[in-house]
């Protein structure tokens, strides 16, 4: 009864997750907002929990690391078009797709309205692109991934070629601050290598089951023990953060494994 009780707490709350990076080539500094893997949830009344934890945040930046929508699911497609409506009325909001999205517009006639209507509303799509901007003054360079579906197949490791970012990007941009949104973060070694300042990822959803210290036992593409599965990772001066979601789809299990919104301080060393 308590293991059903406590399964019941993890799939209905959520927590707010706070890191803080240090990084030169900012001044004044500032707070982004990462959503990740909603999957179609719905935390009180239009989202109204959730809206209400992010304003309360006050972040100067959102980014949304994909699959907002479960693929089949299009009864919640407005819903969750709603939900995101409101996110740039609270910040900058930059959104690029996880597997479901890309999948849902190759399949599902209904996405393309979706996708209209979160353009509408403000969110700018960051597909295989770069966009420049400035957060309280201080430069900022966004680049979105959009890896090909075969990079999430089930039982099937696959090796991103070494020269995938470079083909897509050029170069990472080295004189502004740099954030890469990749919403799978199985290439975080990719991701470092490429040199991006700041990586955001999701999909994990945390391993669905951790362990007491943290560790995952099981990725989506039902690898175990994947290498990073959710939290705060460092190579040298490069970080990558992987959000454990806010939703579930397909096995709605979570254990030790508490959805969340991640809040990443970026503040100058001064």
């Amino acid at each position: 009864m308590l293991a059903v009780i406590a399964q019941l707490i993890e799939l209905r709350f959520f927590r707010l997750t706070t890191y803080e990076i240090i990084s030169a080539k900012v001044r004044k500094g500032f707070r982004i907002a990462l959503v990740a893997d909603l999957h179609g949830f719905s935390y009180g009344k239009e989202n109204e929990r959730l809206l209400a934890a992010i304003r309360g945040a006050a972040p100067d930046l959102i980014l949304i690391a994909g699959d907002l929508i479960v693929r089949k699911r299009v009864d919640s497609y407005e819903s969750m078009a709603a939900f995101a409506g409101e996110l740039p009325k609270i910040a900058p909001a930059y959104f690029s797709f996880g597997n479901h999205e890309s999948r849902a517009e190759l399949k599902i006639p209904e996405f393309a309205a979706f996708a209209e209507s979160l353009q509408r509303s403000g969110i700018v799509f960051l597909r295989n692109k770069a966009g420049k901007i400035t957060v309280n003054g201080d430069p900022l360079t966004l680049y979105g991934l959009e890896l090909p579906l075969s990079f999430y197949e089930k039982r099937k490791e696959q090796t991103l070629p070494e020269s995938f970012l470079t083909e897509t990007f050029g170069e990472c941009d080295s004189a502004a601050f740099s954030v890469l949104l990749a919403h799978n973060p199985a290439y975080g070694d990719d991701y470092f290598r490429w040199g991006a300042d700041l990586t955001v990822s999701g999909h994990t959803h945390g391993g669905l089951v951790r362990f007491p210290g943290g560790r995952s036992l099981l990725s989506p593409e039902l690898t175990f023990f994947p290498k990073y599965d959710g939290g705060h990772y460092q190579q040298d001066k490069k970080h990558l953060v992987v959000s454990k979601g806010l939703g579930t789809h397909t096995f709605h299990i979570r254990i030790f494994d508490r959805a969340e919104v991640v809040l990443i301080d970026v503040k100058s060393p001064s």
